[in-house]
């Protein structure tokens, strides 16, 4: 006698959906990175993924950069928002100390520039709005554009494992006496961000 299952398995779809729609999110902190910096002289940096790495003068070396094999390089630590879409990193060189019994920091600088271009974790590819006049929300006002009506607004923020933005999508009212809206904004992390 054959057993047919199909009804069983297809009791169980409301249930794995019901599941899926009830899990818990992650914050944006924690799973997500921004995996690739572009440094204004155009070098790639990317994201070490967690667990064992360097670490010099007490912070990790989170980002390692094309570099020659003989002079690796990294970014330090977390990066630094100085003025909204400005960003700073601390760039080090490090070589290999046989007196110390590992790598010290051979050079040192903090490498800024203004986030230019942004591919938030969804996949949308935002470049910096245009100066002069700007929508302004409850949230900031537009400092990014993401194509169609998907924007960044307000400052970038930062933290250990990268930046966030925050995305909404402008809602445009039918009663053009209304004014326009932003519709579901929330933060999100900036997968990979271009420096210039």
């Amino acid at each position: 006698m054959r057993r047919s299952y199909r009804p069983f398995v297809l009791a169980l779809v409301p249930l794995f959906v019901l599941a899926a729609a009830c899990a818990p999110r992650l914050p944006v902190g924690e799973g997500a990175v921004t995996s690739t910096v572009v440094l204004p002289s155009e070098e790639r940096c990317l994201y070490v993924v967690d667990g064992a790495t360097l670490t010099l003068d007490g912070e990790r070396l989170n980002w390692t950069c094309e570099s020659p094999a003989d002079a690796p390089r990294g970014l330090l630590g977390a990066p630094i928002v100085t003025a909204g879409m400005d960003v700073a990193w601390r760039l080090v060189a490090s070589e290999r100390a046989v007196a110390e019994g590992g790598y010290v920091i051979a050079q040192d600088e903090l490498v800024q520039g203004r986030a230019e271009q942004l591919v938030l974790a969804s996949g949308e590819t935002c470049a910096l709005a245009g100066v002069g006049d700007q929508l302004v929300f409850d949230q900031g006002s537009v400092t990014y554009t993401c194509g169609g009506d998907v924007v960044v607004v307000g400052d970038l923020r930062a933290d250990a494992r990268g930046l966030i933005a925050v995305r909404g999508t402008l809602v445009r009212p039918e009663d053009l006496t209304e004014a326009m809206r932003l519709g579901d904004p929330r933060p999100e992390r900036v997968a990979s961000v271009t420096l210039r």
